[in-house]
């Protein structure tokens, strides 16, 4: 395997997390968003606390590797597609600010909608961006990145309504659980409609999007069985195999692209460096914000 192979991916790995633990981020907003209910937004908002902006250190993470693997392809990517993405970055600013000011201001409904529109703008053109690059688009408003936008906010919106059965078990809230039972099932269903049909349409031939039907039917099984936990696992699974399926498609001369091997190497050092700080630190949020719940029943 070479070293273009090996940075590509790295990449792929940084938006499979950046889509697993940001893009459910994303659909919390979404479901604060439309949810009626405020035992609703308080399991949302609960759930968000270990790590909710911290996640954005996984697109952090592609945008660096991007540019310092492939530069060509970054300048190309930012220099098309800086109005989406440039959305996209005010979407993730206004979205926190917002939600520290709703919580800090809660008689000013404005905040929380902000909250929720910058939740569905940031994913839409994020995703938009990249089906556009995959498909070989000119914009991100064609037929094919429109798709890609709404399917990654469908994405993300079954991603956050899957985890969050588990978390208002957890805060033994039975009315919010079976709520956002009926989201999960609801979302699944509307993401096999657009995803099966779209990857078809699009030419997606990698055995991948078989795996994510196959997981996505097994969610659905699970979520109707009451098993919250186990499908986290198969919904995660349903959600990344699509991106890596999807990611086939893309024709980039990566090798010409590539930076030197010898410029790669020290990148690769300098990423294992990092993760040996980084992923142990998240981890120990996670476990310091489980107990610190414990503590407090």
């Amino acid at each position: 395997m070479s070293h273009p192979d090996i940075a590509l991916g790295l990449i792929l790995l940084g938006l499979s997390a950046y889509l697993l633990f940001g893009g459910a981020d994303f659909g919390a907003g979404l479901w604060h968003l439309i949810s009626p209910r405020r035992s609703d937004k308080d399991v949302i908002e609960h759930a968000m606390g270990p790590l909710w902006e911290a996640n954005h250190v996984w697109l952090i993470f592609v945008m660096v590797m991007t540019w310092t693997a492939f530069p060509p392809v970054f300048a190309d990517i930012m220099a098309v597609h800086w109005v989406p993405l440039s959305l996209a970055v005010l979407g993730i600013v206004a979205r926190g600010s917002t939600f520290v000011f709703s919580k800090a201001v809660p008689d000013q409904p404005a905040y929380a909608w902000l909250f929720g529109v910058s939740s569905i703008v940031t994913p839409f053109c994020l995703g938009a961006v990249a089906t556009t690059v995959a498909t070989g688009e000119s914009t991100w408003l064609s037929p094919p990145g429109l798709y890609g936008g709404v399917l990654t906010t469908a994405l993300c919106a079954y991603l956050a309504a899957v985890y969050l059965i588990w978390d208002a078990r957890r805060l033994a809230d039975a009315d919010a659980t079976l709520r956002f039972r009926g989201y999960a099932v609801l979302a699944g269903v509307v993401v096999g409609l657009l995803a099966l049909p779209g990857a078809a349409a699009l030419g997606v031939r990698s055995p991948l999007i078989l795996v994510s039907a196959a997981a996505g039917i097994v969610s659905l099984a699970l979520v109707l069985r009451r098993n919250y936990l186990a499908v986290r696992v198969t919904g995660a699974l349903a959600v990344v195999t699509v991106l890596w399926g999807a990611a086939e498609m893309a024709d980039l001369d990566l090798d010409s692209a590539a930076a030197h091997d010898a410029a790669l190497q020290v990148v690769f050092v300098a990423l294992a460096v990092g993760a040996l700080i980084l992923v142990p630190s998240m981890t120990w949020l996670y476990i310091l914000f489980q107990r610190a719940e414990t503590r407090a029943r």
